[in-house]
């Protein structure tokens, strides 16, 4: 009889500390007060029970449940609306760390409640209809590090109080209605990865303190009011792969120290009045490269043949001259190719890449005869030859 009980007793353990685990979650409270936040948010953006149900989680008992606790995956796409709580604190307190309500349809403005949860670390609240300003109260929430509330109709001053979330890597309010420059308390983000404001109505000089956002990895900032130089300080962001500054109202060039950027992937920038293509030398990293209508004057780098990795290059509308690099039409990668509208000369070599399926090379001085890969019937081709254009689709 002993026998038996000692070999059962690893099995008797291990059903006692399942039971109590068990039990242990099942006394889990989220904090009442976060609780009411939510409850309250939902109701005023008319965010039914049933789309939270469906989710998994439970808005009208205990929020902490089921899906909010879980291994259910944070995708904002798919968990949707979503919470996550963190229930590891005293006497099984749960706190919110996690809100996503993505396109569900939210009107009208962000209740100040939202910012007394101090626990959050990653809100979306992207593709709604929120309008108003963002409250200064959003510097409450120092755990942040991960910020979208891009697609709204947000308004105001972009918060300066936004410069109090050090922690922040991800921050993206694109497609706003904000006025004004960007704050210089941003520059406090040191730990920032991703800033994404593509048509956020900010305008102005890029703020010196931005210096200091060495972590950047991709900056989107295109369909904005910039002014001012592009800093030259941007060189100093060793980190960076995409960047897109088209659509804005800079001035002057692009500044030399980018050519220090060799981790940069995609580069997209518009409307600078001069400049040269010097700055690429290095940046054998590109995929994408858009300078269209930058007045950039020279030629193509005669390297070009180098950049094995471009797909999509488009130099339009600006003031380039010479030939036009045969290394150019032999990368294996590029499928497109924008040379319209420039000053370049000479003749079509004899032979391209077969991935290259889109060439506009109109409105230059080029010469010489067709050669025979242009009468490929899959092939998009613009290009004026003796003031003759032929279009070929």
């Amino acid at each position: 009889m002993m026998r038996v009980l000692q070999m059962a007793s690893p099995l008797w353990l291990c059903f006692c500390l399942t039971i109590t685990a068990a039990i242990t979650r099942a006394q889990n409270t989220t904090d009442p007060a976060e609780a009411r936040v939510i409850n309250a948010m939902f109701s005023q953006w008319g965010i039914p029970e049933s789309s939270v149900t469906a989710m998994g989680w439970n808005i009208s008992g205990e929020l902490c449940s089921g899906a909010a606790v879980d291994n259910t995956n944070f995708d904002y796409h798919i968990y949707n609306p979503g919470i996550k709580c963190d229930c590891n604190f005293p006497n099984s307190t749960c706190h919110i760390t996690h809100l996503n309500v993505f396109a569900m349809d939210a009107v009208g403005t962000i209740p100040e409640g939202l910012w007394t949860l101090t626990y959050l670390t990653s809100l979306s609240l992207v593709k709604n209809y929120l309008t108003g300003p963002l409250s200064p109260s959003i510097g409450n929430l120092t755990r942040m590090q991960y910020i979208n509330i891009s697609f709204n109709a947000l308004s105001g001053q972009v918060p300066r109080e936004l410069g109090q979330l050090t922690d922040l890597r991800h921050l993206k309010f694109g497609t706003n209605n904000f006025k004004g420059s960007l704050p210089s308390e941003l520059g406090n983000l040191r730990r920032l990865e991703r800033l994404w404001i593509i048509s956020s109505g900010v305008g102005g000089d890029i703020p010196s303190t931005f210096a200091n956002l060495q972590n950047l990895h991709l900056v989107g900032a295109s369909d904005n009011g910039f002014t001012g130089r592009i800093p030259d300080f941007i060189g100093n962001w060793s980190q960076l792969v995409s960047l897109n500054f088209e659509g804005n109202s800079f001035e002057g060039s692009i500044p030399p120290t980018f050519s220090r950027l060799t981790s940069l992937q995609n580069l997209r920038i518009s409307g600078l009045s001069n400049g040269t293509l010097d700055f690429i030398k290095d940046l054998k990293s590109l995929r994408v490269l858009m300078l269209r209508n930058n007045k950039l004057s020279g030629s193509i780098p005669n390297n070009i043949g180098e950049y094995t990795n471009l797909t999509y290059l488009d130099l339009s509308f600006n003031n380039l001259s010479g030939p036009i690099p045969r290394g150019l039409f032999n990368l294996s990668r590029l499928s497109f190719l924008s040379l319209g509208n420039n000053s370049l000369t000479g003749t079509l070599p004899d032979a391209k890449s077969t991935t290259l399926r889109n060439i506009d090379l109109s409105y230059n001085e080029l010469s010489g005869t067709l050669p025979s890969w242009a009468i490929d019937p899959t092939l998009q081709l613009y290009v004026e030859i003796a003031n003759i254009i032929k279009e070929l689709n």
